[in-house]
């Protein structure tokens, strides 16, 4: 379970919404996909080793290399970039893997910062 999951536990509707979304995003793109994309992102935080990408075609490592720049180099990505990407997933799974790469970061950030035992240490007023 992500860290973001376990933070939502306490709200079952959310979390239900929250692993759905996922789910959908997922679904949208080869698992094989999925679980590179989630490697490279993690990498990036020092969360576990780089995916190895020397048997995988050109395509799928411009997805790998746009994929690690999403946590901090996002604003430098250029359109030439997203352009190779679009050309090998196609636009909607260009949106799917970017909603992939996004929560990739977003889980491993919340992991990074013990979210799920921050979530419950604030209760709301």
């Amino acid at each position: 379970m992500s860290a973001v999951c376990a933070a939502l536990a306490a709200d079952p509707v959310l979390a239900r919404h929250y692993a759905d979304f996922r789910g959908k995003t997922e679904a949208a793109l080869d698992p094989a996909l999925v679980a590179l994309v989630r490697q490279a992102v993690a990498a990036v935080h020092a969360m576990g080793e780089a995916p190895d990408e020397s048997g995988l075609d050109a395509g799928t490592r411009a997805v790998l290399a746009y994929a690690r720049r999403i946590p901090f180099e996002h604003t430098a990505i250029t359109d030439a970039e997203a352009a190779a990407v679009v050309a090998h997933l196609g636009e909607a799974g260009f949106v799917a893997f970017s909603v992939l790469a996004a929560l990739a970061d977003a889980e491993c950030r919340a992991a990074l910062v013990g979210l799920p035992q921050l979530a419950g240490a604030n209760p709301a007023p």
